[in-house]
């Protein structure tokens, strides 16, 4: 029997009946917790992740307004009708049942360009006449009012919208399974009906640093943020938006690699491999010293300690006194905003112009141009890049995890590092594909 001085878990509900979400907490003062009853009649919940009353009624009321605004447009359609563009939409961006589990940014933009591609077909028009003529039509109404060509890459992200809205559509039983199907190459064919239409070539801007200001921007790391230090200096030629997820665990410090240092590993995502950075002497020093007594060194001891079972490599949250608290480091990772934002402030550090658009996309692109001045195996380059392949042939029948080739990339890894840092450094030998591993690099 619960003693009177016990605390109760506090929890409110909103919403009208059947639309009815409520808002608790796990246990006393703990997480707060969104439940609610879904269509089928089951219970359903999801964390807030913070204990926020106010904040978390505010979420509850907003959610609780948005499903019985969806509920209410699903039951004034009679089920035996067709799904319009409309409806569908709303259902895809459903913010309990929907594509998206959390409303970010791209979920919003992705909801704003359907919608607006969904407009211009015709809020009548059903899933199943979305067909490729449909959509040529689309683009050929972009095109039109466009302003000197400008706006391709938004038509593109529209229709790959409105094809990926139909992709759940028909996983989920809504439409037809022939419904809304894309054409193969469709994207080459849209490309080529705007610059019939506008005149205009469609290229994709891809602003790169020069090696001045590559140079410059590693001499300016040390007194940067230490997560975009260390961000940049293990990753610099990935995808950054796949290494800022590593955690502790995709960190192996036993002796493996190249240099018997150790490896960074980074998982892939989608259609976007993993790739894994074998830890040279100058980057395994780093690492070494971001857990001994840098920003990590807090979350190191605990993790050693077995206190948490893992943390993340590059924590979101405020630095205090140079560390991060143990429970934001097992929050979450650094979000866009927020490297951009470090990105920006190592600009300003270093001297060098902030571009839009540039960013990490910068350096990874410098580093493409790069690496063949200091490797010739396609391996090799397909390694420093992340690049899936550079050829079928190398994709299906060569070992991506070669050690060797794994040994080569760290090798011309660290001579690039040392090329930007103070111009020394050679451009052949280590990572090339002729028989030895060892290299130049003087």
């Amino acid at each position: 029997m619960m003693s009177k001085t016990e605390k109760k878990c506090w929890s409110e509900s909103f919403g009208v009946y059947g639309s009815t979400i409520r808002v608790s907490e796990r246990g006393p003062g703990g997480i707060l917790y969104l439940l609610w009853v879904d269509k089928t009649g089951k219970q359903r919940k999801r964390s807030l992740g913070h204990r926020d009353r106010r904040r978390g009624k505010k979420e509850a009321l907003a959610l609780a307004n948005q499903l019985a605004t969806t509920r209410a447009s699903m039951v004034s359609a009679p089920k035996a009708e067709p799904l319009t563009l409309a409806e569908g939409i709303e259902r895809a961006f459903d913010p309990l049942e929907g594509m998206y589990p959390v409303q970010t940014r791209h979920a919003l933009e992705g909801r704003r360009l359907a919608g607006r591609g969904g407009a211009i077909l015709g809020k009548d028009m059903t899933w199943a006449e979305l067909t490729p003529g449909k959509i040529q039509s689309l683009v050929r109404v972009l095109a039109r009012d466009s302003e000197q060509g400008r706006g391709a890459r938004t038509a593109e992200y529209m229709c790959d919208m409105l094809y990926g809205v139909a992709a759940w559509l028909r996983q989920e039983e809504l439409i037809p399974e022939t419904a809304a199907l894309p054409k193969r190459n469709w994207k080459v064919r849209l490309k080529q009906e705007w610059k019939a239409l506008t005149g205009h070539q469609v290229q994709p801007k891809r602003p790169r640093h020069t090696v001045e200001e590559v140079s410059a921007l590693f001499r300016a790391l040390p007194g940067a943020d230490p997560r975009l230090r260390l961000l940049v200096e293990l990753a610099a030629e990935l995808r950054a938006g796949q290494a800022v997820r590593a955690r502790r665990s995709d960190l192996v410090l036993e002796p493996v690699g190249g240099f018997g240092l150790g490896r960074f590993v980074v998982h892939g995502n989608g259609k976007k491999h993993g790739e894994v950075v074998d830890l040279h002497p100058e980057l395994r020093a780093l690492v070494d010293e971001t857990l001994a007594a840098g920003y990590l060194s807090d979350a190191e001891i605990a993790y050693r300690r077995e206190e948490i079972p893992d943390y993340y490599l590059f924590p979101a949250g405020r630095l205090r006194r140079g560390k991060v608290r143990v429970d934001l480091a097992k929050a979450g990772h650094l979000g866009p905003t927020a490297i951009r934002d470090m990105f920006r402030a190592l600009e300003k550090l270093a001297g060098v112009e902030h571009q839009p658009g540039r960013s990490l996309y910068g350096l990874r692109r410098h580093a493409t141009d790069l690496a063949p001045e200091f490797a010739q195996d396609a391996r090799v380059l397909n390694r420093l890049s992340g690049h899936l392949d550079s050829a079928t042939r190398e994709r299906v029948y060569q070992d991506p995890m070669n050690e060797v080739v794994l040994a080569r990339a760290a090798k011309a890894r660290q001579q690039m590092r040392k090329y930007v840092r103070d111009g020394s450094g050679s451009g052949s030998g280590s990572g090339s594909g002729s028989g030895s591993g060892s290299g130049s690099g003087s």
